[in-house]
């Protein structure tokens, strides 16, 4: 997985860079005919679309997953989802309104990606529509970026004092019970961990009743 996001990230960085200097002008000894430009501005612009489409094809199933999750809301969705959007996977005060607003920005991503793959698809460039084509690429990294800084500004990226709330009071009294009798048989029978670590007893008692097992 991360070879393949090394790859999809350095495609991304050498086709924006193409694109870059086609735009501003720097290729323009290497590319003096105007028709040359367009051409490797047309290119690098359908390969840049292909491989965003491609992430979005990638995530958006996920994405899916977590509005599917976000809906049912149940103990185990709630601790699956914490550990993705939630700093240190701790509860959040108000943390499915925020969850769900970071999700559908996500969705948004997606769709304004997809809705910009049609256009670069479906219209030459000369058609193609300028206004449609710059409100789908400011939907399709707007809602990427909003999603990220959301999550990191809003209380899913910030760290609160833990709470006792309902999962995390479920597990704690399943797992009390046997600590209490851990702790319980360590001080009983402290000096058998004694005479393990070889650490010379010359009293040994044992702290408990005759029939205290």
């Amino acid at each position: 997985m991360n070879l393949a996001l090394f790859v999809w990230i350095s495609c991304v960085a050498i086709s924006g860079a193409i694109l870059f200097m086609v735009m501003t002008g720097m290729l323009n000894a290497a590319l003096p005919k105007k028709s040359q430009r367009d051409s490797w501005f047309e290119m690098n612009n359908q390969i840049l679309n292909a491989l965003f489409t491609l992430m979005c094809l990638y995530q958006h199933p996920q994405r899916f997953y977590h509005l599917v999750l976000l809906c049912r809301w149940r103990p185990k969705d709630v601790l699956r989802l914490r550990k993705i959007y939630c700093k240190h996977g701790t509860f959040k005060p108000h943390e499915w309104m925020h969850m769900m607003v970071v999700v559908l920005l996500l969705q948004l991503n997606c769709f304004a990606q997809y809705a910009l793959c049609g256009l670069n698809l479906g219209y030459p460039r000369s058609r193609r529509p300028p206004i449609g084509v710059g409100i789908c690429i400011t939907f399709a990294f707007g809602g990427a970026a909003a999603a990220s800084v959301y999550n990191i500004l809003s209380p899913l990226g910030r760290e609160y004092e833990i709470e006792v709330d309902q999962e995390a009071s479920v597990q704690t009294s399943t797992s009390q019970p046997a600590r209490l009798r851990l702790k319980s048989l360590e001080k009983k029978y402290s000096f058998v961990v004694q005479e393990d670590r070889s650490v010379p007893e010359n009293k040994p008692e044992c702290i408990g009743g005759l029939f205290d097992f």
